[in-house]
């Protein structure tokens, strides 16, 4: 990305910081990791893969206002510039912090909740991801999110406790999830939340008028080896035409 503030690395202070506030809380809040002034390159890129069918596989939702995108995935590996733009600079310093290694990717993909776009149970992300240990993720902030959109909330330091438990679907029994406190993860345009596998989290169905799309971008830890290919094959042999994910947490309704 051409702007020097995405591209330079971090002070040492900073990562100490981001490391230290995940280790206890399982997820940690970077604002403006992408500057107001480098947001349009980003988006242009988001668009391009949005809007094309040869990159990435599109999954689509209905909703009362009609047949919506829901998400896009696997499609870093056919974009250079925003593949590198992932995998270099302060992105990859965080994630080298977090881990304490150097990051592979994962996985990717984009988010979109319309207005009237359904939420996500509450849930880990640990029982959807089959191969690694540990992921971490990252959601980069699109557009803004607040409650009244669907932000992401999470249970605060529970990642301590590993899989808390799975029920039928792959999420968060209710028993267990009515017992965590959730708090909001409000975010604006360019900033990054970083969580683990273990963190709890949910979002709410988009009430507003407004859009809120998110970079979801999951990577694992060097000396656990490149994942991502034996995962796309296990998932696309894996899942039913339409299914968003190998745990049913989604609460709208897949269509093709």
């Amino acid at each position: 990305m051409s702007n020097t503030t995405t591209t330079t690395h971090w002070d040492p202070k900073d990562l100490l910081e981001f490391k230290g506030r995940h280790q206890q809380d399982g997820v940690v809040h970077v604002p403006g990791l992408v500057a107001s002034d480098a947001m349009a390159e980003l988006l242009t890129w988001v668009d391009d893969i949005s809007n094309a069918s040869t990159l990435g596989r599109h999954y689509f939702e209905s909703t009362d206002r009609g047949r919506v995108k829901a998400r896009t995935e696997d499609f870093a590996k056919d974009h250079p510039p925003l593949h590198q733009f992932l995998t270099q600079g302060r992105v990859h310093d965080v994630l080298e912090a977090l881990f304490g290694e150097p990051p592979v990717l994962f996985k990717e993909k984009i988010n979109y909740k319309h207005p009237g776009a359904a939420g996500y149970a509450p849930h880990q992300d640990a029982p959807a991801y089959p191969y690694g240990s540990l992921h971490i993720t990252m959601l980069l902030a699109l557009d803004s999110a607040d409650t009244s959109n669907g932000c992401l909330e999470f249970a605060k330091g529970a990642h301590h406790n590993g899989v808390i438990g799975v029920n039928a679907d792959g999420c968060l029994p209710i028993e267990q999830a009515s017992q965590l406190e959730w708090t909001p993860m409000p975010v604006a345009a360019g900033d990054a939340v970083f969580f683990n596998s273990f963190a709890p989290h949910r979002s709410g169905t988009n009430r507003s008028d407004r859009s809120r799309r998110a970079l979801y971008v999951t990577y694992n830890a060097s000396s656990e080896g490149d994942l991502r290919s034996e995962y796309y094959d296990h998932k696309k042999q894996a899942l039913a035409e339409g299914r968003v994910s190998l745990i049913n947490h989604f609460l709208g309704e897949d269509v093709s």
